[in-house]
């Protein structure tokens, strides 16, 4: 018991000092999106620009070359929506796991030279990839509200970006302290991603996979999101309450293991940077 309340108590540390923090926090995050865009003469956009294109790729080779269709939509944009809806948050979540994780080693100046709460900068890397990212999720969401009158994503949509915010944050501060220690880290993590995306069922429907395969998503900790984001833009409806929960538990496990590496870990960043 003295174990888990030392444990919850790191976690909990951890956790405050978004709140204490939280106009720092605030700053840095836009500090960080301005300085990506900085001198770009279209700014910000490029955050829709990109996955746009990425989106346009894939549908020529997945829905014009092998013809991808969702037995339940007909046409094209049944599986356009499809992808969208599963791409633009991967990409907010790959982008935050990535700049997360090598975070502390481009920082690590002001940690060494400074008292500051490190755990943010983890935090304002995945806030500054949603934020951006966001973009997009926003303009396909205003489609479908505007266009099938989809207005659950009005309320539940919100709820599940903050969900995979944080389940991404978890993430991020667990390879963020691995990576100090480890700098193969950050390399080996952008070829986990980019196998990732495959064997979660963002390009193709799950239909398509053989039943043991479907079985085994269930231990994908990015299926219940993508799944969830899939059922809301296409059926305006969370979808089925094994992925709420799912998502509950994946997003907990991820976050409290996390900050409590991250506490455990970070009085010897100093020295190792």
């Amino acid at each position: 018991m003295a174990i888990i309340e030392g444990m919850l108590k790191q976690v909990s540390d951890t956790s405050k000092n978004f709140f204490i923090y939280r106009n720092l926090l605030i700053h840095m995050v836009i500090r960080e999106i301005k300085g990506r865009f900085a001198g770009s003469s279209v700014g910000l956009l490029w955050s829709f620009i990109h996955p746009l294109i990425m989106l346009l790729v894939f549908l020529f080779v997945f829905v014009y070359i092998f013809k991808l269709r969702l037995p339940e939509y007909s046409g094209s944009t049944g599986a356009a929506i499809y992808l969208m809806s599963g791409l633009f948050p991967w990409l907010a979540m790959a982008e935050g796991i990535l700049r997360s994780t090598s975070s502390l080693i481009e920082n690590a100046n002001l940690i060494q030279k400074s008292v500051f709460p490190i755990e943010i900068l983890p935090a304002k890397a995945v806030i500054a990839a949603f934020t951006s990212h966001g973009i997009a999720i926003l303009i396909l969401a205003l489609y479908m509200i505007i266009t099938k009158q989809n207005y659950q994503l009005l309320i539940y949509l919100p709820v599940v970006i903050i969900f995979q915010a944080v389940f991404t944050i978890g993430i991020g501060f667990i390879f963020a302290s691995l990576s100090v220690f480890f700098r193969d880290i950050i390399q080996i993590l952008q070829l986990v991603i980019g196998f990732w995306i495959y064997i979660t069922p963002i390009l193709y429907p799950i239909s398509m996979l053989p039943e043991w395969a479907r079985s085994v998503m269930y231990i994908n900790p990015v299926y219940p999101f993508v799944s969830i984001y899939q059922s809301l833009f296409l059926n305006g409806k969370v979808g089925d309450y094994k992925m709420i929960i799912l998502l509950l538990m994946w997003t907990t496990v991820f976050y409290l293991v996390g900050a409590f590496v991250f506490s455990k870990l970070k009085r010897e960043f100093a020295d190792w940077l």
